[in-house]
Order: structure tokens, then C-alpha cells, then sequence
């Protein structure tokens, strides 16, 4: 019997895959969020948006056509024309599955596998000297032919993979740039040209040339064209390039340019410009010793005149948008004419300047001393503005002289927000410190006549402008009449935004155009990053290993990130105990990860004030200090908002919908001397078990006689080590949150499936045997943690071994369950202690006494008559009666009584229910929950039966019960 197809591990492991599976089945494609959008090779499609797939189910559709289905194996079959059994085969091997063996992509493993070349075919580096004069002339099924093909060599000038340019290309592109490799096939030694590049991390373009040069400055385009353009432009320097262009900055290996001056050199264009921001931030990663971008608007400000031996710049460069270091040469640019260049002010931004003592990563270039700015000319074409080093300038072609209207403003984009609305101008200066400044101008400023708000916020940032009105109705005129192409989106949260993470400082990753945060100056003040990673490492988070709360509490701020990568909900954890046991200094340590300790917040603010929060802080961490500050009346309804992620529906003055609901994605950490329920007893408000599942609460005190701590490093105190740890994360702090979240960008796509594993089996480690779902909810959440802690150690960000942030979350989810002290349902435990409550203080008061409480029943219609003897019962709900051999009280109790005043506030079926369950309920055969009696003077009269609820002491044994089953999960 043949053995059966794979097809569920196959589809599960694909999907985890998606991006590797897409590029092997020769598919052109992009991904929005959890929607990856595609070219579909079957018929003639010429777009992306009618062929999609949902990247965590697999389900896929041509909305054009029709055609559409389950999973990732009938997507590959699809698209490859093939059998869906011999597809699955295919996957197999490429995923390196077999049939009734688990493959390493579904193993439970600690850490992710990097990046790969498919199990069985294998790149053949270097290309053997016999395989280059086989190299294909031509791509099958392309439109286009080979007009040039370059060649990326290793250090030994040996080939490693080639890049043709085609032209024209597919899907009426007018080129295309395609890698073209060699492939063994490891079973039978077969070699094969394709059309496919090499696994990441990919080659440098140029490494010959840089081991040769090993002392020379570094020039980085985008482009093999352009770098070749750029090494006759700066001879002095080794010219190289990324292979793939400006979205795979991430793929490419910049290892060898550790210790190198690097020159960047963009396109002039948005996407160029990112793409510069991207291999600076991989420059720094690797060392280099110097990193500048070279500002492509500055070809737009000169061109070249004169010849070699007479080299002059002149105004009006001509600089179209996409131009590169190729444009160059045939506009009459020379090595004599860029030097020159490259010596105006501005021209050359630094980055990160080489010092005697190592490298300066400042954020500010050094200042220079500037030469009086020469007055440009009116410009031919009829615009009267232009903007130099020395300022924005005004001039009609009937003045003598141009007006200087204030310091250089650059105008970078039009902005609106996601739904085409809100728009204004971005706009980009230094202030007087030579800092680098943007503000988005809401368009609507621009519309009164004197636009004072558009001057005040300029002035107020630094910028200096010309006395008198005219000077500001220039301004004006200036920002109002900007036409120019460039787009940039401004959103009200930070995080993901498809694939790209937005920091306040700017975004990681790539997107369809430049994000902008829409935030206020304290916000990006209090995200800054101050120190080294590795000084944070050493000052900072080598302290938590050892001490659960720190740990965990630092892991819970890498968790942030990865809600929207695998679905998860919104949550907190409340952190309480008596005061001085360190729980702020707990907060701050967690609150470094991302910025200052001005990044935690209090909970002293209205609810709607903690909404506009949570929606800036979206994927980040939310620190909320002191919930005694809250007031108690609203503190519920916050905790369900902040869980629930999202905000307020309000109304307008119309009685319809104001607009957009805030949203967000968010881990919160909480403090505070009392737990949530202490706190709504003083409003005498009762929490739900929402309420706790949402934010879960933990013991500050690590039981350790240390208060916050286990361990204490040798500091002698534990107020020493706070102290330490306060003075530290003052000088230390930003720099996890971005190390971590540049490396989640790059592996977005491989970590889904592993993190996933990993929260099954901490709830299979850490779950006690019949735990409810609300128990296996809030283990999830500790296991995102755990997961959240070991891969920032595994990335080096934490500094921390491999299985502490696991054991923090293990400890931490031990001491919640115990506090809780049950496995079961939060809903239920708080009826039954309700209805113990109410029979422990009125079971003698509301209920008469029976006079013969020995009898049970009595057919004969006499009954046991109420005890003349006792007090007369007020507020009377039933009778009771103590059967003398058994020991156990029956209540019987009135059915309204039960139904409106016992039961008040929950279902009294589902309370009839709990007690029969508990054995705390006697019934009558036929009467459901109810229990036929002739106990009453009533009933004796009527020579009936009338229905009560009996209700047994057994009731007010569960308690007990419940305690020694809590304590044994404790």
C-alpha cells in the first residue's frame, strides 16, 4: 500500500514558509499585512490586487477569473500546472518533509533555522570554470532579451551569481533585472543554470575589488549600473552595490565593509532614500567605521561647466526623479566636478563619523562653519522660488535682487492619512543647532490669510525667518504651491504598517510609500536612544538574569511586536505588593527597552487620556504606574478597552459616527500596593473575570525575603541594586527595542510557526489537568512572553542565556495560578462564593426553624411545624430544618426569594446548576431544579405539595475544597 501524502504537515509547514514557497514557485508577489498579493502566471495578469492569498490561512482566490482555494498546496499547484499529489511531493522536499517523519521546520525547536537554500538542491558556489560558457543567452517565456549581464565574484575574483538585464520586461515593465545562479541537485549530482538568486544573506557586488582596495573609501548604490557609473565618478573609491534592489537591503551580507569609510549614494527618490536609511542602519550593524549619504537634491541645485583642467559648478542642475550615479556621466559630471560637489555644504550628510577612540554614533552631523550664501538667479521657467544652503529665496524676473524668506526649507512630501483626508506638507529644516527638524503642516493652517499658527510652529522649532509680512506671505505662497509627486502617509500609532515597523524616529522595513508618526514632541522625545546596545547589556540586563520579575518584565516589552504576527489579543500584567518592594524601578526597566524613563506612564489620567496612548503606542510596550491613581469607577472599563484594543465609537454633533475608532495591538505593564478587586471594592465594584484574564495579576514580591528580587548581583541590598538599575536605564535605553525590531522585520516571515510551537508547549509544560479556558488563555499570554525573552536573547539583544526568559515566565505563571487559586472558571467560582456568602450570614436570620427537624417528609400531609420557640424570622425567605443523622442543614428556600434576592445579578438556572454539580442542591424527580415539600403551615392548609429550592449546608464545605485543590497548583 502506498504510503499517505503529507498533505496537513505540508500545508502547515508552507504556510509558515509562505515567502520561500512564493519565490520557488516563480511567482511575482507583496505582501499588505496578512494579505500577500500576486501576479498570476496563468493568465495574462498585468497587476497586483485581483490574486490573493491570506498568509495565516492560505486560502487564495482570483477574483478575476474565479479560480480559488484551501490551503498552500493547491496554491502551488495552481500556479505550477501540476497535480496536487505531486505537488505535495514537491513541497516535501523543498521543506524537507517526509511521510510519517516530522521535518526540522516542524520540530519543537528553541530557535529558528535561518534562512535556506531548498533540502536537496544546493547553490554552486563558486561556479565551476566549465559551467560559464553553458550560461543561458536568454530567459524562457520572457519578452525581453540580455542586454547586459554583470558579474558579483568572491574576494578571490572567482563568480558566484550573475545579474542580466532584460529589456523589455514582463507585464509591460520596460526592463528587468534578473539573478541568474547555478543549482546541484545533492542526490545526483546534477548542475543547472536558473533563473533564481542565491539565499540570503546575498553578496556584495564588487567584493574583488574591495580585498584588493582594502584601506579605500567605500561608495554603495543601488544598482550594478550605477556602481559602475560611481567608480569613474570617485577613483578613490572601491564602488559597489547590493544585489535586488532597494527592497532587499535586509538579504544582502555587509560583513565585509566592518572597519571601511562608507559613502552612500541614493536614488533620488522616496524609495531611495529608505533604501539609504536601511544600509546605514545595516552599516552600524557591522562596524563600519564611518557611514555618510550623499543628499541626491543637490545635483538639483548645480550642474557641471567648464572641463577637467577648469572645473566650475553653475545653478540649475539638471536632476530628474529616480536619477542615479548612471545619470551622471552622460550630463557632463567628472571626478573634478563631484569633488567639488561633494565639498558644498550639505551635500554630504554624516551618519556616523570615525573617531580616534572608535566610532561616533551621534545622530547630529558636526557643525561647519557656512560661507555667505550667494543669491541664486530667478528661475527661467517662472517659479520665484528656490532653496539653497543659505535659505529659501523669492525672485520675479522684474527684481534686481531675490528676497531671502527664511533658513533652507525643504518641502519632502504631500501627506494624508490612510483614507485620503487630513492633508498637509511635510516639511524639513535645521534649527539653529544644526539639528535636523520635520513638521507635517496641516493643510487647513495654510488656509487663513495671515497663517500665524504655520509661523509659530516654525519659529518655535528653529527656524529663522525674514522680518516683515512680506516674508511670511511668501512662506505661504512657498508651501501652497507645492505640486511636486512625492507622497507620505501619515498615521496617528506606531507599529506594524504592513511589513514596515514605524518608530518615532523613522521606519523599519519597506513600504509602498514613506510612513509618517503623527505624534507630538514628547512622545518622540521620551523613544530616544542613548548609550549602546551592549552598554544596556551590561548596565542593564545583565541584572535580570536570575530575577524572575526583571526578566519577565523586560520580555514583556519585546512581546509587543509579535501580537500582530500571530494574531494575539491585547493584555496586561499587574504588578502589586506593599510599597518600596521595587515595582516602579520594575516598570523602568521594562520602559528602557523602548526609551527614557519618561516612556512609562502613570495611571493618573482619564480614560480617554489612556486611549490616545494605547492607539500611539500600538505593538510597543504601555507602562502604567500607580493604579491607586485611577479612579476607581472607570478602571474596570479601561482594562476591558486596553485589552480589547480598541477605542470609543463617539458621536457627532449630528448624532452619527465622529470618524475612526482608535486601535491598537499592545502589551501593557501595570503597578500598584493593591490588586484590581481591592481596588473596585472601594467604588464597591466587582470584578469580572474579564477584567483579570485581561490584565493578569502577579505578586511583586519574588518571595525571596528581597522584595522585586532573587538575586542580587553582590550589590548587598536590594535597594542598592534599584538604585543601580534607576542610574542606569537614565543613561542606557532605546537601543533593545530597535536591534530587536530591525531583526523581526527581516525574519517577519519565519517566526509566525515557531512562536506558535513554542506557546503549545508551555501550556503543555505549564498547565495543571482540567484547566479551564480561561487559565489556557492567560498561559498563552505568559508563553508569548517566554517566546517574546528567548528570541531577543537568541538575536544577542537580551545578552541573557537561552531558557531565561522562558524560566522567568514559567516562575511568574506559577505564582499567578497559586494567587488565583483555582484551575477553574473565574464566572462560576464567583456564584457559588456569592451564594455561600448570603446562606453563611442569613442562614438562621431569613430562615424559620422547623420544629421537628428529624422528620424528612410526611405523607400524611401533618409535616414538621415551625418552631414556636424561636425568634420570629424578618425578611423571611424559606424554612431549614437539620436532619440529626446526617449533620447537613436543608434550606428551603422560596422561589422568588432565590430567583430576585439570592441569585441577584446572574442567571439562577446556571446557579441551580453549579449547586446540583457541587452536591449542595436536592431535587425532585420532575421538578427540575426544584424540590416538592409539604414543610410549610401553607402547604399543610392546601393538603398540597408546594415547590422550594433546597439548598444543603454542603454548600459551605466547597470553600475548603476548593482551597486544598488551589494549593496544590500553588
Amino acid at each position: 500500500m502506498a504510503a499517505k501524502l503529507p498533505f496537513d504537515e505540508v500545508n502547515r509547514t508552507a504556510l509558515g514558509d509562505l515567502s520561500r514557497v512564493l519565490d520557488w514557485a516563480g511567482v511575482h508577489w507583496k505582501q499588505h499585512g496578512h494579505e500577500i498579493q500576486m501576479i498570476n502566471p496563468q493568465r495574462a495578469d498585468k497587476g497586483y490586487g485581483s490574486f490573493s492569498v491570506n498568509a495565516n490561512t492560505g486560502a487564495w482566490a482570483d477574483f478575476s477569473c474565479g479560480d480559488k482555494g484551501g490551503d498552500v498546496v493547491s496554491l502551488v499547484a495552481y500556479l505550477r500546472g501540476m497535480p496536487q499529489g505531486e505537488t505535495c511531493k514537491e513541497l516535501a522536499k523543498l521543506l524537507g518533509i517526509s511521510s510519517g517523519v516530522a521535518s526540522p521546520a516542524t520540530e519543537k525547536q528553541q530557535l529558528p533555522a535561518p534562512v535556506s537554500a531548498p533540502a536537496g538542491e544546493q547553490p554552486l558556489l563558486p561556479i565551476a570554470a566549465d559551467m560559464l560558457g553553458l550560461m543561458p543567452k536568454s530567459k524562457a517565456k520572457h519578452p525581453g532579451k540580455v542586454v547586459q549581464v554583470w558579474r558579483y565574484n568572491d574576494a578571490d575574483g572567482l563568480p558566484l551569481v550573475f545579474v542580466a538585464r532584460l529589456e523589455p520586461g514582463g507585464n509591460g515593465r520596460s526592463k528587468d533585472y534578473l539573478p541568474l545562479s547555478v543549482w546541484v541537485d545533492q542526490a545526483t549530482g546534477k548542475r543547472v543554470w536558473k533563473w533564481k538568486g542565491l539565499p540570503a544573506p546575498r553578496p556584495l557586488y564588487g567584493l574583488d575589488r574591495l580585498a584588493l582596495r582594502p584601506d579605500a573609501g567605500v561608495v554603495i548604490c543601488e544598482g550594478e549600473k550605477a556602481a559602475d557609473a560611481a567608480a569613474k565618478l570617485l577613483p578613490d573609491h572601491v564602488a559597489i552595490c547590493w544585489m535586488n534592489g532597494a527592497e532587499a537591503v535586509s538579504k544582502a551580507d555587509f560583513s565585509p565593509l566592518a572597519g571601511r569609510d562608507c559613502l552612500i549614494w541614493p536614488d533620488h527618490d522616496q524609495p531611495g532614500e529608505q533604501a539609504a536609511s536601511a544600509v546605514a542602519v545595516e552599516l552600524k550593524k557591522v562596524g563600519a567605521r564611518s557611514v555618510a549619504v550623499i543628499d541626491p537634491a543637490s545635483f538639483e541645485r548645480f550642474a557641471p561647466a567648464g572641463d577637467a583642467s577648469t572645473p566650475a559648478l553653475v545653478g540649475d542642475g539638471a536632476w530628474g526623479k529616480g536619477d542615479d550615479a548612471a545619470d551622471a556621466l552622460p550630463r557632463g559630471w567628472t571626478p573634478e566636478h563631484l569633488a567639488m560637489l561633494l565639498a558644498q555644504d550639505g551635500t554630504v550628510q554624516i551618519v556616523q563619523a570615525a573617531t580616534a577612540a572608535g566610532v561616533d554614533t551621534g545622530s547630529r552631523a558636526p557643525s561647519a562653519t557656512q560661507q555667505a550664501p550667494k543669491r541664486p538667479k530667478a528661475d527661467s521657467q517662472g517659479g520665484p522660488f528656490r532653496v539653497t544652503d543659505g535659505g529659501l529665496w523669492f525672485q520675479t524676473a522684474d527684481m534686481d535682487d531675490a528676497m531671502w524668506v527664511c533658513d533652507s526649507l525643504e518641502i519632502v512630501a504631500s501627506t494624508r492619512d490612510k483614507s485620503g483626508e487630513n492633508w498637509g506638507v511635510l516639511v524639513r529644516f535645521a534649527d539653529q543647532d544644526r539639528t535636523q527638524k520635520e513638521w507635517n503642516i496641516p493643510a487647513e493652517m495654510l488656509a487663513t490669510s495671515e497663517g500665524a499658527e504655520v509661523v509659530k510652529g516654525l519659529m518655535s522649532r528653529g527656524l529663522r525667518m525674514g522680518s516683515g509680512p512680506k516674508a511670511r506671505q511668501r512662506l505661504l505662497e512657498y508651501l501652497g504651491r507645492y505640486t511636486g509627486t512625492a507622497r507620505a502617509t501619515m498615521v496617528p500609532r506606531l507599529g506594524w504598517h504592513g511589513d514596515a515597523f514605524l518608530l518615532p524616529d523613522g521606519q523599519v522595513g519597506s513600504s509602498q510609500e514613506q510612513l509618517v508618526f503623527q505624534a507630538s514632541n514628547k512622545q518622540r522625545e521620551v523613544m530616544q536612544v542613548a548609550g549602546t546596545l551592549q552598554e544596556w547589556q551590561q548596565q542593564v540586563g545583565q541584572y535580570c538574569v536570575g530575577n524572575s520579575r526583571l526578566a519577565f518584565a523586560v520580555s514583556v516589552a519585546f512581546a509587543g511586536p509579535l501580537l500582530d504576527i500571530i494574531g494575539a489579543e491585547s493584555g496586561g500584567f499587574h504588578f502589586y505588593g506593599d510599597s518600596s518592594q521595587g515595582k516602579t524601578t520594575l516598570l523602568q526597566v521594562a520602559a528602557s527597552v523602548f526609551g527614557t524613563s519618561g516612556y512609562m506612564q502613570t495611571w493618573r489620567a482619564t480614560d480617554n487620556a489612556i486611549e490616545a496612548l494605547a492607539a500611539a503606542y500600538s505593538d510597543c510596550l504601555l507602562p502604567l504606574d500607580e493604579i491607586h491613581q485611577c479612579d476607581p469607577r472607570i478602571v474596570g472599563e479601561t482594562i476591558y478597552m486596553l485589552g480589547n484594543g480598541r477605542g470609543k465609537n463617539r458621536a457627532n454633533d449630528r448624532g452619527g459616527s465622529r470618524g475612526s475608532v482608535a486601535e491598537w495591538r499592545l502589551l501593557f505593564l501595570s503597578s500598584g500596593e493593591k490588586t484590581l478587586a481591592a481596588h473596585l471594592a472601594e467604588a464597591r465594584k466587582e470584578m469580572k473575570a474579564g477584567m483579570e484574564i485581561r490584565m493578569l495579576a502577579i505578586k511583586a514580591d519574588a518571595g525571596e525575603s528581597l522584595g522585586l528580587f532573587n538575586h542580587l548581583h553582590g550589590l548587598g541590598s536590594g535597594k542598592t541594586l534599584a538604585d543601580q538599575l534607576k542610574g542606569a536605564v537614565a543613561q542606557y535605553h532605546g537601543t533593545p527595542a530597535r536591534a530587536f525590531i530591525e531583526k523581526l522585520v527581516s525574519e517577519r516571515g519565519n517566526v509566525a510557526s515557531l512562536i506558535r510551537d513554542g506557546i503549545v508547549r508551555f501550556c503543555n509544560d505549564a498547565l495543571p489537568a482540567a484547566a479551564h479556558g480561561q487559565v489556557h488563555r492567560a498561559a498563552s499570554r505568559f508563553a508569548l512572553v517566554a517566546m517574546a525573552g528567548e528570541l531577543a536573547s537568541m538575536w544577542g539583544v537580551t545578552g541573557w542565556g537561552n531558557g531565561e526568559a522562558w524560566k522567568a515566565a514559567h516562575v511568574c505563571f506559577a505564582d499567578w495560578l497559586a494567587a488565583r487559586g483555582t484551575v477553574g472558571n473565574r464566572e462560576d467560582e464567583e456564584i457559588l462564593s456569592k451564594l455561600r456568602l448570603f446562606f453563611e450570614q442569613h442562614g438562621e436570620d431569613r430562615f424559620t426553624r422547623l420544629s421537628d427537624e428529624s422528620i424528612l417528609h410526611d405523607e400524611t400531609g401533618g409535616g414538621p411545624m415551625p418552631d414556636d420557640h424561636a425568634p420570629k424570622t424578618m425578611n423571611r425567605c424559606g424554612y431549614r430544618r437539620r436532619d440529626k443523622s446526617s449533620g447537613v442543614t436543608e434550606y428551603f428556600v422560596f422561589p422568588e426569594s432565590f430567583r430576585k434576592e439570592i441569585c441577584a445579578g446572574f442567571d439562577y438556572q446556571h446557579a441551580c446548576k453549579l449547586l446540583a454539580a457541587a452536591g449542595a442542591l436536592d431535587v425532585t424527580k420532575g421538578a427540575g431544579f426544584m424540590y416538592q415539600t409539604r414543610a410549610t403551615p401553607e402547604a399543610r392548609a392546601k393538603n398540597g405539595r408546594v415547590k422550594v429550592y433546597c439548598v444543603t449546608s454542603r454548600l459551605l464545605d466547597i470553600d475548603s475544597a476548593e482551597d486544598e485543590s488551589g494549593a496544590a497548583y500553588g
